[in-house]
């Protein structure tokens, strides 16, 4: 298949998917954001093409308006996928206070719907993977809280975006993490260590009630998480598996198990 961002938009071509009229359907949460003052609704091609070519399953945009019905969005969907964003959770979503400049950009039309849409996917039994802001919304929506890291780290101690001059660069794996021994990520990778991108500059400081820490860094972060007794896939990184998804294998096989439990979910549905 291809490699990142950077490799696909040279082999575009090589990149090509079809919707099959009986194909898994998984929904990816959108950002907004405004575009000569026009309030949008966006999503990366990136998250698109890591659900269509590596999950095998027809993407479906959820738009983050505020007034979204998410039991409707859900309706019909085998799958969702809440990735990562240009933007931070908002501080008071967690009880704390928000320095505009310091701690933003924030997106808070995608923090209403999020937190709204990411318990019912669960109680739901959809499988569902969170990525990097994801995550995020994940812990908050359950109870947590998190914490941004001190602004003045050297570079290679940063879980921020590390200086670049393209995106492959900017998500490249560097960050070793630890995986919890028996737990749901080692399962699915068959390593007791990978490395990965970091990019994110929040922390999970309070893991939430019910969710179970499965990779830790070196300094102890937390950086990727499962629900606890979820009747389905439910696996939540801060690194983001969707950018190599089909050239690095740990990451490959993240998207492959979610594309398992897409596709089993879709033949259970289709049998009931």
């Amino acid at each position: 298949m291809a490699y990142g961002l950077q490799q696909w938009r040279r082999s575009a071509s090589r990149w090509q998917w079809q919707g099959r009229s009986r194909a898994p359907q998984v929904g990816i949460l959108s950002d907004s954001m405004i575009a000569r003052g026009e309030q949008l609704a966006s999503v990366a091609l990136i998250c698109v093409n890591a659900v269509a070519l590596v999950a095998g399953a027809v993407p479906r945009i959820l738009p983050v308006a505020p007034a979204s019905d998410v039991d409707a969005y859900l309706d019909g969907l085998d799958g969702v996928f809440v990735g990562g964003g240009q933007t931070n959770v908002h501080p008071s979503r967690y009880g704390r206070m928000a320095d505009e400049t310091r701690d933003g950009p924030f997106d808070e039309f995608r923090d209403e719907v999020a937190l709204r849409l990411i318990p019912r996917a669960l109680a739901r039994g959809i499988p569902t993977l969170f990525v990097c802001r994801g995550l995020q919304e994940l812990n908050v929506a359950f109870g947590g809280t998190l914490a941004k890291e001190p602004d003045d780290l050297p570079e290679d101690q940063r879980h921020g975006t590390p200086e670049a001059d393209n995106e492959d660069a900017r998500y490249r794996l560097r960050q070793k993490v630890t995986l919890r021994k028996g737990g749901v990520l080692q399962q699915i990778c068959g390593a007791d260590s990978i490395t990965v991108n970091s990019l994110h500059i929040f922390l999970i400081a309070d893991l939430a009630p019910g969710l179970v820490a499965e990779a830790v860094a070196e300094d102890g972060s937390i950086e990727a998480v499962s629900v606890e007794g979820a009747s389905d896939f439910a696996l939540g990184t801060l690194f983001h598996p969707d950018y190599w998804a089909s050239s690095d294998h740990a990451s490959a096989r993240v998207l492959s198990a979610f594309g398992d439990a897409v596709r089993r979910h879709a033949k259970a549905q289709g049998a009931a």
